[in-house]
């Protein structure tokens, strides 16, 4: 019992850090606002995740971005709602419309990204079973956390920075911005986060099959992890791939990934296996995307001369 609350309060009153998705290359549009229309197409992305089966806390996110040519630029432009349900007691909610510019440097493109939004908390305090009082009756109280669920939304926003070429991509994003604060029955916050991308696209002396290395790390100065990924793709339809990430004592993890592509579907799964001596209790974690693509019938310009990324 004296485990559950400790939970609870820290839920309430510690500053909070993105979600790990396994697939972050799916999820992109979560970490980073630059990655906007950079498919070419109209593109609508969901990806589930639970994160640790026999513990509670699951999150969804959902994006649809697309190109847009406007004053005779390339421009990109997305919105986003992600869910994370960190327990019974615990949820935040973002959502945000994104934009990006973009423009062509050396043999690739420099995608400027902004996001604006909102990012709302919700803490449950009639979920939280706390120790007994001085007088050995069963509950208390504390002035810290909530008898009742409380709702509190505050503005947010996101910056970053993407660059694509034939063979390889860097990205870096800063995410809540501002450090978006809660006082409203309770008080917590969000630290400033920033991740960083990049990966290359390998061809083989087969051409049916093709290597995508990538890294992706994040961090809020108080917590990071890096995922180092290993994924092969076979005729742009079929993926395989192995992560392993690293970071913080209990985000240690090796992930499985399995993907495929099917006209203007394209899906993927990936089973996290957890390393690290806490969440060992656990039976891993899973992870599902989906992803339908539209093409559009766009003038070709010399902004999109290079071939698009395809991270499966």
């Amino acid at each position: 019992m004296l485990f559950v609350v400790m939970i609870g309060c820290v839920c309430v009153a510690q500053a909070q850090r993105d979600v790990q998705f396994n697939q972050y290359d799916a999820a992109l549009g979560y970490y980073n606002p630059a990655s906007a229309g950079r498919s070419g197409n109209l593109d609508v992305t969901a990806v589930y995740n639970v994160k640790m089966m026999g513990w509670s806390g699951s999150a969804m996110f959902a994006n649809a971005s697309m190109p847009f040519r406007f004053l005779n630029k390339e421009h990109g432009v997305g919105v986003m709602v992600m869910s994370d349900n960190e327990s019974d007691m615990y949820s935040t909610l973002n959502a945000g419309l994104q934009y990006a510019f973009l423009k062509k440097a050396g043999k690739g493109t420099l995608r400027i990204g902004l996001q604006l939004g909102m990012v709302s908390m919700s803490v449950d305090g009639g979920r939280l079973l706390l120790p007994v009082d001085s007088l050995g009756n069963a509950g208390g109280t504390d002035e810290a956390i909530p008898t009742s669920k409380v709702d509190a939304k505050t503005f947010d926003a996101n910056i970053g920075l993407f660059y694509a070429t034939d063979k390889w991509y860097l990205g870096a994003a800063v995410t809540h911005l501002l450090e978006p604060e809660f006082d409203e029955g309770f008080y917590s916050y969000i630290n400033r986060g920033y991740n960083f991308i990049g990966g290359y696209n390998i061809k083989t002396k087969n051409p049916l099959f093709e290597l995508q290395p990538s890294v992706f790390a994040q961090t809020n100065f108080n917590t990071y992890y890096v995922d180092i990924t290993a994924k092969s793709v076979y005729a742009k339809k079929y993926s395989a791939g192995l992560s392993w990430r690293t970071g913080d004592a209990n985000v240690g993890a090796v992930v499985i990934m399995l993907g495929a592509t099917f006209g203007k579907i394209e899906g993927g799964y990936a089973y996290e296996i957890p390393i690290s001596s806490m969440n060992r209790a656990s039976f891993g974690g899973q992870e599902l995307f989906l992803k339908y693509r539209m093409q559009l019938n766009k003038p070709k310009t010399g902004m999109s001369k290079h071939k698009s990324v395809r991270i499966l």
